[in-house]
């Protein structure tokens, strides 16, 4: 089985957890865990973890433009988003569903107990998810610079306040208004 980042080295048999069998570059530092071995592994697993943030270092992951294939299929790797803050992209292919993780990221997924929700980074659902939770935050930086820091934290405690009121809409109104004492 040959690394699909070097392509010519052949990968080593490692375990990642207790009963989660994977292949590893030692020239690389990658990992590739095949979906039959992954489900198994969470089968026996248990129940799904808690995340969390990660506190590491950052990490250097090779280009995202390199084109990787599949060392189990040889069809082409798709790379995917995982979580809003986590600076890296998992390769997942389409075929067989094996993962690649580039150096050090199992780590990260693990730290961030992540690593029991794989199966769910490569769904259409999950990456709509992701598309939305990143355009909140485009939007809300758009917003902190537009207002500064001060004035945005004041404006978001009155929307909640808003939010919430039953009288909303009446207040809206009011605060529209050029002058809401004129008839």
């Amino acid at each position: 089985m040959k690394c699909p980042v070097c392509q010519t080295i052949d990968m080593e048999p490692t375990s990642l957890d207790r009963g989660l069998p994977a292949f590893t570059c030692e020239d690389c530092g990658g990992i590739w865990v095949s979906s039959t071995q992954y489900f198994d592994w969470l089968d026996e697993h248990g129940s799904n973890l808690p995340e969390r943030p990660y506190t590491g270092q950052p990490l250097h992951t090779p280009d995202p433009n390199q084109a990787k294939i599949c060392p189990d299929c040889g069809h082409l790797l798709r790379r995917y988003k995982v979580w809003p803050d986590v600076e890296f992209s998992l390769d997942h292919c389409n075929t067989c569903n094996g993962i690649w993780f580039d150096a050090n990221e199992w780590e990260v997924i693990v730290a961030r107990n992540l690593h029991d929700d794989l199966h769910t980074f490569f769904t259409k659902s999950w990456q709509e998810k992701l598309r939305k939770i990143e355009a909140r935050h485009r939007e809300e930086a758009i917003y902190l610079a537009r207002f500064g820091p001060d004035d945005y934290a004041r404006i978001q405690d009155i929307r909640k306040w808003l939010d919430d009121h039953p009288r909303r809409a009446a207040l809206l109104a009011f605060l529209q208004a050029e002058d809401p004492y004129q008839p």
